[in-house]
């Protein structure tokens, strides 16, 4: 009997340490993304008093050595706000920020990004569920593809209606390495930082 106890105490430290460090992890998450929790394995939700905002990003979370990313994003904010796409930035683990890609751009390789969308259409993500206005939405529509329709440089939202819309950035180098990067929304009350783990 005391050798079995003998045994089972090293594994037993062994599972409070990593329990511990674990903690410590989660505990160094929340401090340098406050407001945020995770939805699943690549969806997050940012919300305080001010604003809420929802990014998933299944597909590209694991499929990300090409130059385009895709961030399907979801906004609100308590007071009537108006927000510019030059409010979008992606930082990366080094600290630089990344602005959303101009339609001009995407409109040069429509064809990767036509592949990239085709690719991700299986993992796709509701981000609008996670919201109390989900039945009233619009769209950001930053980008289109040829014939889709007029693209908008911002959008309008409150507490009664939510933008929901697909994110592009492009990779200054090519690829994305990974890491943590960090999605900021910025309005006229401050911002939100959302976690985004490329594996």
């Amino acid at each position: 009997m005391d050798r079995y106890r003998a045994h089972t105490r090293p594994a037993t430290a062994l599972l409070a340490g990593a329990l511990a460090c674990l903690a410590a992890g989660g505990a160094a998450a929340q401090a340098e993304f406050p407001f945020t929790r995770g939805l699943g394995r690549a969806a997050v939700q940012y919300r305080n008093d001010d604003m809420h905002v929802v990014a998933a990003y299944y597909y590209s979370q694991q499929n990300h050595d090409s130059r385009w990313l895709l961030i399907q994003a979801a906004v609100s904010t308590t007071r009537l706000t108006t927000i510019r796409r030059d409010a979008f930035m992606l930082r990366t683990p080094a600290g630089r920020e990344i602005p959303l890609a101009s339609q001009t751009r995407v409109g040069e390789d429509v064809q990767r990004i036509r592949l990239l969308l085709q690719n991700a259409a299986t993992q796709r993500h509701n981000v609008t569920s996670y919201f109390n206005q989900r039945d009233r939405t619009t769209s950001m529509r930053f980008f289109t593809l040829p014939f889709g329709g007029v693209v908008h440089d911002e959008f309008v939202v409150d507490s009664h209606q939510v933008a929901v819309g697909d994110l592009f950035f492009e990779a200054p180098t090519g690829r994305w390495e990974d890491g943590t990067y960090a999605l900021v929304v910025r309005h006229e009350d401050g911002q939100a930082e959302v976690p985004i783990e490329l594996e």
